[in-house]
């Protein structure tokens, strides 16, 4: 079997540098590593090449702003594209890209065509030439009027509110049975099961955008990126057929991103309205459990995900496939 580049990884590390990992389908070969501002491999300036016993190479600082990295096999091969896949603002942290994602048909999501986030007021000065270079055509908000009021966008958006509390956007009250992170976990849970059942109009809508012709580059976002985000990118991708590992993965990247520190105002409200101390610090984490138990529901109430989207979520089975068509790369 012909050696291939089969998964690429890239870390930004502390100084800037990228860290770069790969793995092989076949014998290891040395590689050839480009970088370039585009997914674009054409694009791409050679970096280094690096022999076959070694699967990590680390690429020098001093470059601002976001950078794919392409990795070939030396001496002829298809190249495999990445990018670190958090957008490196400096005031806002959740800002990623859904690229890069291998399907169950052996293709992969397209990079630079569909990002998640949380909320976009942080955005400094300095952080709009990066926003600029991704080309966003569409931003996609989904709070609530008073969130919105509170910290508006810096930019256009459009807006599709949706919410997982059953009456209101503001938290439910504390009971005495809400007390410990187990609580505050099975909150989550039943918010993403009503966000899969009650919001799907809506998110069917916002798929629909995404094939117009303005539909693409976009981003999605919420308050903290996690779970109306969440469960937007969750579907979508089980709309691109990502396998649920990946897609739980990709949940579960919200922890990494979105440190405690930055969640001090969320803390304080859910404890304000009743939530132990204990069960708000539940809420507030990313319980695979809680992700995985909701897409399960989406499978066992409504079938196969075509089922849903064209279902309750209203979409044309047309536009199921555009979107595919739109976000896939197929690989032959």
């Amino acid at each position: 079997m012909r050696t291939a580049v089969a998964h690429v990884e890239v870390d930004t590390q502390p100084d800037g540098d990228l860290m770069v990992r790969w793995e092989f389908e076949g014998d290891p070969v040395p590689v050839d590593v480009a970088t370039g501002r585009t997914p674009n491999q054409i694009d791409h300036r050679h970096e280094t090449t690096v022999a076959a016993n070694e699967s990590r190479v680390r690429i020098a600082a001093g470059r601002e702003g976001r950078w794919f990295v392409s990795v070939a096999p030396h001496g002829g091969g298809p190249a495999v594209v990445a990018a670190d896949r958090r957008v490196p603002f400096e005031g806002i942290g959740n800002f990623r890209d859904l690229g890069g994602y291998r399907t169950r048909s052996g293709g992969t999501v397209r990079w630079g065509a569909v990002f998640r986030a949380d909320a976009l007021h942080g955005l400094t000065p300095r952080d709009m030439a990066l926003y600029e270079q991704l080309g966003l055509r569409a931003v996609f908000d989904l709070r609530g009027e008073p969130e919105r009021q509170e910290r508006p966008n810096p930019m256009p958006s459009k807006v599709f509110a949706i919410s997982g509390w059953q009456r209101t956007e503001d938290p439910p009250r504390g009971a005495p049975t809400v007390a410990t992170p187990a609580d505050g976990e099975r909150i989550l849970h039943e918010i993403y099961v009503r966000l899969i059942d009650q919001a799907a109009e809506q998110i069917g809508r916002l798929y629909t955008h995404l094939v117009t012709e303005d539909g693409l580059p976009a981003v999605f976002h919420c308050h903290a990126g996690k779970d109306r985000t969440g469960i937007v990118a969750a579907l979508l991708l089980e709309a691109l057929e990502v396998e649920r590992d990946t897609i739980l993965d990709d949940y579960e990247l919200t922890a990494r991103y979105r440190l405690r520190a930055h969640q001090e105002s969320t803390f304080q409200r859910l404890v304000d309205a009743g939530i132990t101390r204990e069960a708000a610090a539940g809420v507030l984490t990313t319980p695979r459990w809680a992700m995985q138990s909701a897409l399960d529901h989406r499978q066992q109430r409504y079938g196969d995900i075509d089922a849903y989207l064209t279902g309750p979520a209203m979409m044309r089975a047309e536009d199921v496939e555009a979107l595919r068509r739109r976000l896939l790369v197929r690989i032959s």
